[in-house]
């Protein structure tokens, strides 16, 4: 991985093939946080979760951590997307979607895997395509769901933020217990 260039020269990193972008990225990411780690003999290694220093990582106390300082911030969403009787898959889906994990054209654009050129909706509509635009604001793909809202025969007000759409499906005042399961899983 590394090749020693002279004394005063430092060094140069070797791979087998070349790296992506976001590999680079990665690549320099990890370089700037290890880059100042010193190695010391006679001393053992060990891993330390900061989270909780004493007992070590636990899977609980990283969902914990993850559905409490992630972005989404009210606890109901939270249970609301990891309800049980909802499929991980979507689960996942819809946990991403919130946190504009998804790899629209405007993240790939970001973590520079596609170049800005490439940012126009995949519709053909011509507007940048993000996860607001696709799943709401899109003229092909966002009149979906003004037909499940007909589907369903409710009127709704049409949302411009994916947080406060789902927000709103989740949440409507009056429904039945049944009616609100059934909502989470669409």
């Amino acid at each position: 991985m590394w090749r020693v260039l002279g004394a005063d020269e430092g060094r140069e990193s070797l791979w087998r093939r070349r790296l992506f972008a976001w590999e680079e990225e990665s690549f320099r990411e990890c370089f700037v946080l290890l880059h100042n780690f010193v190695l010391q003999e006679n001393v053992e290694d060990r891993w330390t979760w900061r989270l909780d220093p004493t007992h070590g990582y636990s899977v609980r106390g990283a969902y914990r951590f993850l559905t409490t300082t992630a972005g989404v911030g009210d606890s109901h969403q939270v249970a609301d997307i990891w309800h049980q009787q909802i499929p991980s898959k979507v689960s996942v889906f819809v946990w991403r979607l919130l946190r504009n994990r998804l790899p629209t054209k405007d993240n790939l654009i970001r973590r520079r895997i596609i170049s800005h050129e490439d940012s126009a909706c995949v519709a053909g509509c011509g507007k940048q395509e993000t996860a607001n635009h696709l799943f709401l604001g899109c003229d092909i793909f966002g009149l979906l769901w003004s037909q499940v809202w007909l589907w369903l025969g409710i009127s709704s007000i049409s949302q411009v933020d994916i947080t406060q759409h789902f927000t709103q499906f989740i949440n409507m005042p009056g429904m039945h217990r049944s009616s609100t399961l059934f909502f989470r899983i669409i």
